[in-house]
């Protein structure tokens, strides 16, 4: 069984930690987004988590988290629900700077937590693709636990300092073989929807 963080392991932090700690999580995951995302830039992406941790050291005002929301949603993978499909786990990405959203909008702990949990569940969709399933949620987990620990010893980290991470890394050399296997995946999908629709027609 796989272990989630806890609220104790958060304990200590402050909004704006907590902000960073998910945001740390968001950067971390911007290689996953650049593979799976089929209709936006990589660079939509990594923009929003920059522009969200320009606001770690506050509370954000209604007006900017109604357009932070709106940016996430504009996404055109925000949407999308059908697991054949690459942009799918574009989607499940976009669940973080959500939460750090929710964060710096004046939640707390539980939407730290949650955003630790989609992080750890996306890597989880791929046990099946790797030869150690538990190699990147084990290494998720103690990249998490590692940023919450330098952030109550005062050690704040950077976009550029989490995708430089062990865990991001790692991440960005695993995910060409994870991304063909899921794109062979959809076309087959795909292609099975097509004859489908000739044979009706």
């Amino acid at each position: 069984m796989r272990d989630y963080l806890t609220a104790g392991d958060f304990a200590g932090l402050s909004r704006g930690g907590l902000a960073e700690a998910c945001l740390a999580c968001s950067a971390r995951f911007s290689p996953m987004f650049a593979a799976f995302a089929t209709r936006s830039g990589p660079r939509d992406y990594d923009d929003l988590v920059r522009d969200l941790w320009a606001c770690a050291g506050r509370k954000v005002s209604a007006r900017e988290a109604e357009e932070f929301e709106r940016r996430v949603r504009a996404f055109p993978e925000a949407d999308c629900d059908d697991s054949y499909l690459l942009d799918f786990y574009a989607m499940l990405v976009l669940d973080l700077p959500f939460e750090a959203l929710h964060v710096l909008a004046g939640g707390g702990v539980k939407q730290a937590l949650d955003c630790s949990e989609s992080a750890l569940e996306v890597l989880g969709e791929f046990r099946e693709d790797l030869d150690d399933e538990n190699e990147l949620w084990d290494a998720e987990r103690q990249e998490q636990l590692r940023v919450i620990a330098g952030l109550k010893a005062g050690r704040h980290p950077t976009f550029d300092s989490c995708l430089a991470s062990p865990a991001s890394r790692r991440l960005a050399e695993v995910l060409p073989a994870i991304v063909a296997t899921q794109r062979a995946e959809q076309d087959e999908y795909l292609a099975r929807i097509r004859r489908q629709q000739q044979t009706r027609e």
